[in-house]
């Protein structure tokens, strides 16, 4: 038996365009492939029982397209640094393969340990398609506005896929007897209570998800995609593509998103398509660009982008913090959003941004304590990009709205879902109320009793965070 080499699933969850696991697999050596779940990361302040389910499902999907190939999927709980060394040692690994992070933790994290083991590592840079450092300004530094950023990313060459490893890469974890056989576990094993029913998770799904959305409703996402108007039938399914969180967890390569939008661009002679696909393409593009930003400027997870806002003075409201969180603010949109969040993981983007101008403009509470929240909900919550959008409607961040464009909610409401289809989905209280009061169901002469009135008056919450944010 020869020695074989490792490879470390990390937010790579998938066999087919994988970089590291690409590489592993043409070492010549055998691959062993380990997932190890880290208490930092698992019970951090960022813990979500939504996201842990979701990452669960992905695994055991994974372990079985692992077990096809004669192999499983190794799991191990505990302190890389602490358990890599130990895997090494029982298995005689000659190399350890995986694809790089751009957090702050990661980044420390894996320099520890590419210096503490005695075998090579290899990295590889996967879940972009161009990593930091790819995408500078002229003068070698990195861009802090999106559109300059943007203009640049697609100038450059992107990456072709990569082929998916062969049947017969990965090594009988059976021939290995000092590895202990550890199962995937559950929720509970893990200290989690039970949580919400979240999507099927794989790789299938997530191949399946794009060419739906690229043959579909892609077609029409510049004009449909902020429409909040969710189909009865499936709730990921408005204008949206409903991808994040398989891109979140990398059983979708961006690679593959990139290139199928590529592919269908040049298919299609259909203006609206067009704009439609590179209007898709720029949301990959905001992923990046948050990701870069996060690598070249680590502090935002932990104070404003633009620090020249220091001096705002949020308010600690905690009745009305648990109030948003709770979906009760008496304003239908807000409401039908954070209800949609904490049945499903996962609201569209319209609706992220009209809830973070809520609780960041009307109620004048830090952006924080919403960054916070989504995190712990989001099945498709990634740091990034979560600090990233609630910096930018708080007015903190790279590219921030202004913070004198305040979202009105029931203006937001009426554009968006103009004859209430989502708000009546998520709100069983307001399903009888007529379409001309459902936004603002105050007005009737007789508000239904068992939904709140609006606990702030947007008039007067404008005036008062414009005044907070001033000099």
């Amino acid at each position: 038996m020869t020695s074989p080499v490792i490879h470390w699933f990390r937010r790579d969850l998938r066999l087919g365009d994988n970089r590291a696991l690409q590489a592993a697999s043409e070492s010549g050596a055998s691959v062993i492939p380990v997932f190890i779940f880290d208490p930092a990361l698992l019970h951090g302040s960022n813990a979500s029982p939504p996201r842990t389910q979701f990452l669960l499902n992905a695994l055991v999907s994974l372990d079985v397209s692992l077990r096809k190939q004669g192999s499983r999927l190794l799991i191990r709980q505990g302190n890389p640094l602490v358990v890599l060394p130990e895997l090494v040692a029982e298995t005689g690994a000659l190399g350890l393969y995986f694809n790089r992070d751009y957090t702050p933790y990661a980044l420390k994290r894996d320099q520890a340990i590419t210096t503490q083991l005695s075998i090579p590592v290899h990295t590889y840079d996967d879940a972009l398609l161009l990593a930091p450092g790819e995408v500078l300004k002229s003068d070698g530094k990195p861009f802090v506005v999106f559109t300059p950023f943007k203009k640049c990313w697609l100038s450059l060459p992107k990456p072709a896929m990569v082929s998916a490893p062969r049947p017969d890469s990965f090594a009988r974890i059976s021939d290995f007897p000092a590895l202990a056989d550890t199962a995937i576990p559950s929720l509970v094993d893990l200290r989690f209570a039970p949580t919400i029913n979240v999507p099927d998770a794989s790789e299938s799904e997530a191949a399946r998800r794009l060419d739906d959305f690229i043959i579909g409703r892609g077609k029409a996402y510049a004009t449909r995609r902020n429409d909040l108007a969710s189909d009865m039938s499936d709730d990921t399914c408005p204008g949206t593509s409903f991808l994040s969180p398989y891109l979140r967890f990398g059983m979708l390569s961006p690679r593959r998103a990139y290139w199928a939008a590529r592919e269908a661009y040049q298919a299609t002679g259909d203006h609206t398509e067009h704009e439609s696909l590179e209007t898709w393409v720029s949301e990959l593009v905001w992923r990046e660009f948050y990701m870069h930003i996060l690598y070249h400027f680590p502090h935002v997870l932990k104070r404003n982008f633009r620090e020249n806002y220091g001096h705002v003075e949020w308010r600690r409201a905690p009745d009305e913090l648990q109030a948003w969180k709770d979906g009760q603010t008496g304003y239908p949109i807000v409401d039908a959003a954070m209800r949609q969040l904490q049945a499903m993981g996962w609201m569209p983007n319209r609706a992220r941004m009209v809830v973070a101008s809520f609780l960041c403009k009307d109620l004048l509470i830090h952006w924080r304590e919403g960054e916070r929240h989504f995190m712990n909900w989001l099945i498709d919550g990634d740091p990034a990009a979560n600090n990233g959008g609630w910096q930018w409607t708080a007015g903190t961040g790279t590219d921030a709205q202004p913070y004198f464009r305040i979202f009105n909610p029931v203006s937001q409401s009426k554009k968006f879902d103009p004859d209430g289809v989502y708000i009546r989905r998520w709100i069983p209280e307001l399903r009888d109320v007529p379409t001309r009061f459902i936004h603002a169901p105050w007005e009737m002469s007789t508000p239904p009793a068992d939904y709140p009135a609006p606990i702030v008056e947007h008039d007067f919450a404008r005036q008062r965070t414009l005044a907070a944010f001033k000099y």
